[in-house]
């Protein structure tokens, strides 16, 4: 039994927690730690979101342990896992401290706002006693693993062209709306788009160069990114888009188009569009596709490593910290109106 301490009790910090709810013969959690004592307390009413749990609800959170100082969840000799939920300007910090402290570490993404810190966490994990891996949630939502699956067996031929979509009113939801603040977040460049980024990287590998036009907005942040990927001798289209400018009617949206040989896959959360298959003249089909979403993907896997004693293979540090140096490579371009090589 694997007992879990989480570290923030926000959006993602209530979502995970309801992964571990359907676990409980492999882990569960112990402790809580928030700075809020309403949600430190389980009354997350107040809390929203974009997807899965959307909007918080009141919690009976029993016997778990309550910290308002992530460092003394750290230390409790009761937690063998962090799930660090905490805003990204604290992940380096935590992490290094939770596996100095000897424990398996799972921590959002992104994996840190720089790639120095990242790099700073990747020296700290080569030889800790605990696994660490950063939650790379696209990497297990289902019509993203059928689409890697179909990448890498060549069912429907080569792929053609690839665009991936990531756009989204500004989440008001943060904490005190440290999230509009470049320097805690990243913004939309790191805190939204990096999941594309990340999956686009687990399709293909690094890319030559990357090109990139965004709009500034919210605290001086990148808003807005459109950025092609190029590879040397592919024809394939690789394009991705990220976005918190939309108005605040539009929700929130994660999709695809994948453009085949012999076929096409096109996925949109909203509007309600199922991922669906157009081959021929035939009439489009729904994919069935396996329950669940990433957060439970990805936990399970982090408890598969932890369980078989190995480190995590699906999502690797050391792919996260590409993925915030792909980002960083995006913005550059956009900031300089030129290619940037990687």
């Amino acid at each position: 039994m694997v007992r879990v301490g989480i570290i923030g009790a926000g959006f993602i910090g209530r979502n995970h927690f309801n992964q571990y709810e359907k676990m409980t013969e492999r882990a569960k959690v112990v402790a809580l730690c928030d700075k809020e004592a309403d949600r430190r307390a389980g009354d997350w009413s107040k809390v929203g979101g974009n997807i899965g749990d959307k909007q918080g609800t009141k919690r009976d959170l029993g016997n778990i342990r309550p910290y308002t100082d992530w460092k003394d969840i750290v230390a409790d000799p009761e937690v063998d896992l962090i799930d660090l939920c905490a805003p990204t300007f604290l992940h380096r910090e935590v992490v290094l401290a939770a596996l100095a402290a000897g424990k398996h570490v799972l921590c959002e993404k992104p994996m840190a706002l720089t790639v120095e810190d990242c790099d700073e966490m990747l020296a700290a994990a080569k030889n800790a006693k605990g696994r660490f891996m950063i939650a790379q949630c696209i990497r297990f939502w289902p019509e993203y693993v059928y689409l890697k699956k179909a990448v890498d067996d060549g069912r429907f031929g080569q792929l053609r062209s690839l665009e991936l979509r990531r756009q989204a009113a500004f989440p008001d939801y943060s904490l005190n709306n440290w999230i509009a603040n470049p320097e805690l977040s990243g913004g939309a460049i790191l805190d939204l788009h990096v999941h594309d980024v990340d999956f686009a990287l687990h399709l293909f590998g690094k890319p030559a160069f990357v090109v990139a036009q965004g709009c500034q907005g919210t605290g001086g942040g990148m808003d807005r990114v459109h950025a092609q990927w190029f590879y040397p001798g592919s024809s394939r289209v690789t394009q991705l888009i990220g976005a918190w400018d939309m108005p605040a009617s539009y929700g929130f949206n994660m999709g695809y188009t994948a453009v085949f040989e012999k076929a096409a896959l096109i996925f949109d959360l909203n509007p309600n569009t199922p991922l669906t298959l157009f081959q021929g003249k035939d009439e489009a089909q729904k994919v069935e596709l396996p329950a669940g979403d990433g957060y439970f993907g990805e936990i399970q896997h982090m408890l598969d490593c932890i369980e078989q004693g190995r480190n995590p293979t699906i999502s690797t540090p050391q792919e996260s910290r590409d993925a915030v140096a792909l980002a960083l490579a995006e913005k550059k371009s956009i900031l300089t109106g030129k290619p940037v090589e990687i």
